[in-house]
């Protein structure tokens, strides 16, 4: 009996050691199905410490021989209960069903029975095929690799045929002992292989998520970036994108960790400086400025970090997402631009009738007081003041214009045909100020216009060209298709627009000419507007182009 009992004690040693092995896991990681494989190791274990310890006499007791058929069927259910959930299926209501009958059964043959073997057969026939179904389940699941699921799987096999086995040779004293040392060990085995298996899980997992975060990484958009301040500073991570926002690739930011610094433009360097010498604190908010990528083209961007400390509260890192935003930008612009634009017209439409009116008096009166003789000799003054009158009547005209009640009396007609029957006119302004207007109009299709405003539109852009070449040169008139939009273009060999105007073009009162009103072009911007056209401007010191693409259906 002393081998038996140190066989007992070695099985219980294996069962206690994988239900610590569960309770070890689930603390560690927190899964629900290793919460619910240790509970069924944990009522597995009561069984073996109270009735096959031979703690309890239970084999004649139907009471206590009940309660060992519920701790069998029990933990099976468990068992399988954590295996689907393992692989990530629901749990078959039959096994539900399944559980209470054998339950029910076991029961009716516990109270009709005598012999042990026939009150136990039920539940051990039911425990020995869950384990082998649990063993072919972690052997065929294609989620795992490596040999843990094949220990665990073969393990649980073996341990279901010897469970099978237990009620014909529980009554064999020479195998008692064996039975319980194999038991023990198979035990052993399946503790074993299931930590070989979560670990290795684990590390697929990780792995896989690891893959999809690199893959989130290097296809964003934005751009990434990890950049280590000590012990020294230097670019850690930068995501492909880079490329495309600034032009330069990762490799040459690993090379050389200022290259960020030097792509900012020198007039937001004080914003850089700013933001660096409040470290931390300025990270609470975006960082907008902007950069100059490699092909010399300045770009808007916003950036978003945030600090990492080491355990001694020094700043080692800054991780974050730079966000290219000049489109972003530009339709701010353009938004502040219309706003302006209606505010000037909400003035115009109240402001300039007034001032119209007592202006108009005033010029009929030096009319009629230059007429007199004794006003003869001040006749230049007179005509001289009537001019500055009628010079600022024809801003108030272009004031009024801006106002934002206008609407656009849009119909079908052909662009070309504008150009057309204004190009004598526009010939004869351009030949006066020695500039050739050339004229390059291809086929295109008619599209929603108000013809007076496109010929007001066209006027205002060829004499800002005009106006642009004071010594001469060429003008250049086209109109063709892209992206099957109707584009006019107007280019001039004028010196180009100084970049610090080239933001504010289109706000009311903004010129580049002595004697402008700096109204021109906010009225072509609001025809544009009105016409759900877009103007963009192409401008270097070999002059200036303006394109205006016309998005209205196309008939």
């Amino acid at each position: 009996m002393e081998y038996v009992h140190l066989s007992a004690i070695g099985s219980l040693i294996g069962t206690i050691s994988i239900v610590l092995v569960y309770i070890y896991l689930y603390a560690l990681y927190r899964e629900h199905y290793i919460g619910i494989w240790a509970i069924s190791w944990l009522v597995l274990l009561s069984r073996y410490i109270l009735f096959d310890s031979g703690l309890l006499a239970w084999k004649q007791s139907v009471l206590l021989v009940l309660i060992y058929q519920l701790s069998i069927n029990i933990s099976a259910l468990m068992f399988v209960w954590g295996t689907h959930m393992f692989v990530n299926k629901p749990i078959n209501k039959w096994w539900l069903y399944g559980t209470g009958i054998i339950s029910f059964l076991g029961s009716i043959l516990n109270a009709f029975f005598s012999s042990l073997i026939y009150k136990l057969i039920v539940p051990l026939v039911f425990g020995s095929l869950v384990c082998m179904w649990i063993g072919i389940i972690l052997i065929r699941f294609s989620n795992l690799e490596g040999i843990g699921r094949l220990i665990t799987g073969y393990a649980y096999i073996l341990w279901g045929f010897l469970n099978l086995s237990m009620p014909f040779v529980i009554n064999i004293t020479w195998f008692l002992p064996w039975g319980y040392a194999l038991g023990g060990i198979l035990r052993l085995f399946i503790a074993i292989g299931t930590l070989m298996i979560y670990f290795e899980k684990t590390r697929v997992d990780l792995i896989t998520r690891e893959t999809q975060y690199r893959l989130l990484a290097e296809n964003a958009i934005d751009v990434i970036y990890s950049y280590k301040l000590l012990p020294e500073r230097k670019v850690e991570y930068i995501s492909p994108s880079a490329l495309e926002v600034t032009g330069y690739n990762a490799e040459e930011y690993y090379s050389n960790d200022t290259l960020i610094l030097n792509l900012i433009h020198p007039e937001d360097q004080a914003l850089l400086n700013d933001f660096i010498s409040n470290f931390p604190s300025s990270t609470n908010m975006p960082l907008t400025l902007r950069l100059i990528r490699k092909d010399k083209v300045v770009l808007w961007i916003e950036q978003k970090c945030v600090t990492i400390f080491d355990e001694n509260g020094h700043l080692i890192a800054l991780q974050g997402i730079v966000r290219d935003i000049t489109t972003r930008k530009k339709l701010e612009q353009m938004s502040s631009l219309l706003d302006r634009m209606n505010m000037v017209g909400s003035m115009a439409s109240t402001v300039a009738h007034e001032i119209r009116n007592p202006m108009t008096t005033v010029r009929g009166y030096l009319q009629v007081m230059g007429r007199k003789q004794e006003y003869q000799k001040d006749n230049d003054k007179f005509n001289l003041m009537i001019e500055e009158i009628d010079r600022a009547n024809s801003i108030i005209r272009e004031y009024l214009s801006l106002s934002r009640e206008k609407l656009a009396n849009l119909k079908q007609c052909s662009l070309n045909n504008i150009i057309a029957a204004l190009f004598p006119l526009i010939q004869a302004d351009a030949a006066s100020s020695k500039v050739s207007v050339n004229l390059d109009i291809i086929p295109i299709p008619e599209i929603l216009l108000d013809e007076n405003e496109i010929r007001q539109l066209l006027l205002n852009l060829v004499r800002n060209g005009i106006e642009a070449m004071p010594a001469g040169g060429n003008l250049d008139i086209c109109t063709f298709m892209e992206d099957n939009k109707v584009v006019l273009s107007i280019s001039d060999q004028g010196s180009g627009i100084p970049s610090h105007l080239l933001d504010k073009l289109g706000t009311p009162f903004i010129t580049t000419k002595d004697t402008g009103t700096g109204l021109g072009l906010p009225i072509c911007y609001q025809i544009a507007h009105r016409h759900k056209a877009n103007i963009k401007i192409s401008t270097s010191h070999e002059g200036t182009t303006f394109y205006v693409y016309f998005t209205s259906q196309i008939a």
